[in-house]
């Protein structure tokens, strides 16, 4: 137990269940199945959570409990024995490091998939899934009979494989959170009308689960404080299941939450990025604890451990879900338990990484943490077989990793970099409303890369011959992007980078969204928040078309809340200084648009030129990040940090 952190770092009674510590990493998907199976990745990425000190590892989210739910190969399928031998390997692993561990068990209804099932999905309900528009078959009494004795099968078998017990998801439109839902459910027999009749399917689930695993064992609701969605339960309501449940007598531990995976709006409430306040939740879900017997872990942007001992000590809550803060860094209960705060790999809100790519149908990533998903090939940072002298070019997010990796080796690493301070295009995209974490991720690495004995040498324009006179035995290029040279056509056209380092521009601008990720919209949000009159125009169906569902809603409606006006299907062919000629994608049609500026957000082009200059100059040669094309950012650190490592 340490002296800044006395709560966090108490043990807590779960059930029968004694907890460490009140650190949660809880459940979520990564989609590290291996055709449904739990193989070594999945293993490995809970294995270092438990041995970087959670208290508790919450494993797979969506596990899922029947066949009538497949939401893809990425995710673990809790059908049938098969499933015990890997399960009790990762258990004894989390055991061995002193956590607990506990299962998340899903069936999704509607949200199931029946271009994989080749079965109609099962609902509460035929109500539509919002994402899909699949209209699900209505459930008899005896499907649901078959789905309580699926849960409380699978419940079993989890317990069977040595964790410690199991949780029942009943939010994010899981199939008891459409059975609970009166914008879902309008059935009219038992399952249906009343909160009490639609109540019933989690309580049978609940009953059927607590039966399989008897009492020595956690059982687990996760649910939700508020949907934020029109016609939903109020959280009033919400309070009131709670206080149903507890009174069965049968839930150990409430998991709380907000948001809702239902709308396209509710996504990004449902795991909140940077957009969203630290503990944004944290006082809807302290009425619920407020009104039970049981305990209640709190989760949603509880980003460091002070923000979580600080939850405790209000007494808001008797655990904290700490999830996306390690995968961002999963040694961050230990750091935090030995005082090497400054240490701590902060999780920065980005999104993009973890939830993001799961909305993408990829497995997770950190934003800024290359080991997520590859413990076994970067879990350790080998020494190097002898001291060199490595030379880094470009202090951006790629170059920073690899010269921090290569000093924790014991290089001598020099960085050269021409602009003033670190950071390279992440410094230029934290300019942005809601964007100013994504500097956490340049200077964690290079308050990290000083520690570990890198020299920065900044306002260092750096030549082939100026890389040559240190003498290096290895150089390491890492110069990223320029902006792409605009045409003819855009004479007095402003590039994205230069309008949000702020280049004069009059009052109305056009932004020029040719790229499909977050450069235009982003600027165009900064650009309203000085007070410009702001269109974006983009060649995509869509404004911001790539962007994950976590952030996309929240940015679009920040702009059309500012008065933005969006343009997509439209490719801009011309400026002349007072307007902007586009051009439909679809039919050809032109129209005009008039303006005081423009600004392209294209894509960049790798500035990889001192490379080819080195080429043959140098023993060791590698060339990372944007340098070799232009990417996102977790590109560039993985790229950046196998090189540290070969170097």
């Amino acid at each position: 137990m340490t002296a800044a952190f006395p709560l966090l770092f108490s043990p807590l009674q779960v059930g029968k269940v004694r907890l460490k510590n009140r650190i949660v990493s809880t459940s979520h998907d990564a989609f590290f199945a291996d055709r449904g199976a739990l193989g070594d990745r999945y293993i490995d990425y809970h294995a270092a959570k438990a041995r970087g000190g959670a208290g508790l590892i919450q494993c797979f989210g969506t596990t899922s409990i029947h066949p009538t739910f497949t939401p893809g190969p990425g995710v673990i399928r809790n059908w049938d024995d098969s499933i015990i031998p890997a399960f009790r390997r990762l258990a004894d692993l989390v055991h061995a490091e002193g956590a607990a561990i506990t299962c998340q068990l899903m069936h999704g209804g509607r949200r199931s998939s029946s271009a994989l099932t080749r079965t109609p999905n099962l609902g509460a309900s035929d109500e539509p899934n919002d994402r899909t528009g699949e209209v699900p078959r209505v459930m008899t009494e005896g499907d649901i009979r078959m789905i309580v004795d699926a849960y409380a099968d699978a419940a079993a078998r989890v317990v069977r494989a040595g964790f410690d017990g199991a949780e029942v998801v009943m939010f994010g439109d899981a199939l008891t959170d459409q059975f609970l839902s009166p914008n879902v459910n309008y059935r009219s027999d038992r399952y249906g009308g009343s909160l009490e009749n639609r109540l019933r399917f989690t309580s049978e689930v609940l009953a059927g689960c607590r039966e399989a695993i008897g009492r020595d064992a956690v059982l687990m609701v996760r649910m939700s404080a508020d949907d934020f969605q029109p016609g939903e339960l109020s959280p009033d309501e919400r309070i009131e299941v709670a206080r149903r449940l507890d009174a069965l007598g049968m839930v150990d531990l409430f998991s709380v939450t907000a948001g809702t995976t239902k709308t396209l709006l509710g996504r990004p409430y449902h795991v909140p990025s940077a957009y969203f306040p630290h503990s944004v939740y944290l006082e809807a879900v302290a009425r619920i604890k407020r009104a039970i017997k049981a305990p209640v872990l709190y989760a949603a942007r509880i980003v460091h451990p002070h923000e979580g001992e600080a939850a405790l000590a209000a007494g808001m809550a008797d655990l904290v879900g700490m999830t996306r803060a390690i995968i961002a860094d999963p040694d961050m209960p230990n750091k935090a338990a030995e005082g090497r705060l400054d240490e701590i790999r902060p999780c920065v809100g980005a999104n993009e990484g973890c939830i993001g790519r799961l909305y993408q149908g990829l497995p997770i990533e950190c934003v800024h943490n290359p080991m997520i998903g590859r413990e076994a090939e970067l879990g350790i940072v080998t020494p190097a077989a002898g001291k060199r002298r490595v030379v880094v070019v470009g202090a951006g997010p790629a170059g920073l990793e690899a010269a921090r990796v290569a000093a924790i080796r014991g290089h001598d690493v020099v960085l050269l970099e021409k602009d003033g301070r670190a950071g390279g295009q992440v410094r230029v995209s934290s300019a942005a409303p809601g964007r100013a974490e994504l500097a956490g991720i340049v200077d964690w690495l290079e308050g990290a890369a000083r520690r570990a004995g890198v020299r920065f040498e900044f306002g260092a324009t750096a030549t082939a011959q100026r890389v040559l006179a240190l003498r290096p035995g290895a150089a390491v290029v890492a110069t990223g992007s320029e902006p792409r040279p605009l045409p003819e056509s855009f004479t007095g056209a402003v590039d994205v980078r230069s309008a949000m380092r702020g280049t004069a521009l009059g009052e109305r601008v056009v932004v020029y969204a040719e790229d499909p990720l977050t450069a235009g919209p982003t600027c165009a949000d900064l650009l309203a928040s000085r007070g410009h009159r702001v269109t974006v125009v983009a060649p995509q169906y869509a404004v911001g078309e790539m962007i994950d569902d976590t952030q996309k809603p929240l940015i679009l409606r920040r702009l059309l809340e500012a008065g933005v006006e969006l343009v997509p299907l439209h490719r801009a062919n011309r400026f002349d200084g007072g307007r902007v000629v586009i051009e439909h994608v679809l039919t050809g049609r032109r129209s005009e648009i008039d303006c005081d500026s423009c600004v392209v957000a294209s894509a960049s082009r790798a500035n990889g030129s001192l490379a080819a200059e080195l080429e043959g100059l140098v023993d060791e040669l590698h060339m990372v990040g944007d340098a070799v094309a232009p990417r996102r950012v977790h590109d560039a650190i993985l790229e950046g940090t196998r090189a540290g490592r070969s170097v």
